[in-house]
């Protein structure tokens, strides 16, 4: 009775069971594939007016976009003339050197780019830049 050899203890292993693995990676997979379509941002179509040369700290600055209907755009949300107001006053007051970059299709007037860069004048805004294509 006492001589009999248990497999289970001492036996060298000589396969890996790579299903826990699989189904790790598979549930992370469909994870991030989920999270992936959250993380999208809407873009909006705009065709930018092209240039020799560009600021390159456009970045670091407050996103305002006007598409070629006209409609406004606050750092990729759609915003009406009077929250724009409202929000860049707020944010003016915090930041009183915020520098305000606004992005306007190359087809809209003259005249609609400037009454944009009059509202944010009148939020408070005095550090303004134009976004062009290289």
């Amino acid at each position: 009775m006492g001589a009999g050899s248990d497999d289970n203890e001492d036996g060298i292993i000589s396969n890996i069971n790579i299903t826990p693995m699989v189904d790790v990676i598979l549930v992370l997979l469909v994870i991030f594939m989920v999270t992936a379509n959250f993380l999208k941002k809407e873009s909006i179509n705009i065709n930018l007016p092209k240039v020799a040369s560009a600021d390159p700290n456009i970045k670091e600055s407050k996103q305002v976009a006007v598409t070629k209907e006209g409609k406004l755009f606050l750092e990729g949300r759609s915003i009406t003339e009077t929250a724009l107001v409202d929000e860049m006053t707020r944010e003016s007051k915090y930041r009183p050197n915020m520098r305000v970059t606004l992005s306007a299709d190359e087809n809209l007037s003259y005249g609609t780019v400037s009454k944009v860069m009059g509202l944010l004048r009148r939020a408070g805004v005095t550090r303004m830049a134009l976004s062009v294509k290289r």
